[in-house]
């Protein structure tokens, strides 16, 4: 039976090693029991779970708060003047809030949930969570970070990059404010490495979904709570929205992941 790199790190946990070669013996035959147990134990579902822990200084978002070192990030700003005003921000961010105590206490709790098959409801609805609330933090985490207190204008690089991947700047932006039309509660603009191209796409609240291995570069939230504080459609929202992109940001976030 071969034992691997984490069955005699248990191992080590539960057992001293021999103090002299007369104690040999017993020490093998403990080993032994204790690796049946251990087998026993990883049939029912009694082995550690995956931490899923990765390293804050590594990553697209590494030295930032917020999804990655999962630390909530900082209130962005008061208010934008000409486009959300202060109690608007107000139920974005504690929407944002929400999701990440849902994010937090979901992987808490897929710590020490059972991976039996009787316990296969619960354990999804964990999974379920887990997957809804982290598409949900980093949406309104790239939301936050996309938006400008003032009008800037995008670079000759985003440019370029925007005309190669979508046609003009207006028929870019026609289509997004199409997606934003039709979406359930995010647009984005997203970079797809597979297929080297941009997407506009329309997002759901729940799976949050999009396309699958795609680097969003633009993010506009379109929920009601995002927007009806100060506006009484969508359509005004988003219409400002233009109006204070931060279009650095995006140059950034694609430069970081585009095939030079």
């Amino acid at each position: 039976m071969r034992v691997t790199f984490e069955c005699f790190r248990t191992l080590r946990e539960r057992h001293q090693c021999p103090a002299s070669i007369r104690d040999r013996r017993r020490f093998l035959l403990g080993l032994t029991s204790a690796i049946g147990s251990l087998m026993i134990e990883r049939a029912a579902g009694a082995i550690p779970p995956p931490s899923e822990t990765g390293l804050p200084f590594e990553g697209l978002l590494k030295g930032r708060p917020g999804f990655q070192p999962r630390k909530l990030a900082p209130r962005p700003f008061r208010s934008i003047p000409g486009f959300l005003s202060e109690p608007q921000i107000d139920a974005i961010y504690a929407s944002y809030r929400k999701a990440f105590a849902q994010l937090l206490a979901a992987e808490t709790s897929l710590q020490g949930a059972s991976r039996t098959p009787e316990n296969a409801a619960h354990y999804a609805k964990l999974r379920e969570t887990q997957l809804s609330s982290a598409n949900c933090v980093l949406l309104h985490e790239f939301y936050f970070g996309n938006l400008a207190l003032h009008k800037t204008s995008p670079s000759e690089y985003v440019i370029a990059n925007l005309r190669e991947h979508m046609g003009s700047f207006e028929s870019w932006r026609d289509d997004f404010v199409a997606c934003a039309r039709v979406a359930h509660a995010w647009v984005a603009l997203i970079y797809d490495p597979y297929d080297d191209r941009w997407h506009n796409v329309p997002l759901g609240a729940d799976d949050a979904g999009g396309w699958v291995g795609s680097n969003p570069l633009l993010v506009c939230a379109v929920y009601p709570a995002a927007y009806q504080i100060d506006y009484s459609t969508r359509e005004q929202c988003v219409k400002a929205f233009f109006e204070r992109i931060d279009w650095n940001a995006v140059g950034r976030r694609y430069y970081a992941v585009d095939r030079h």
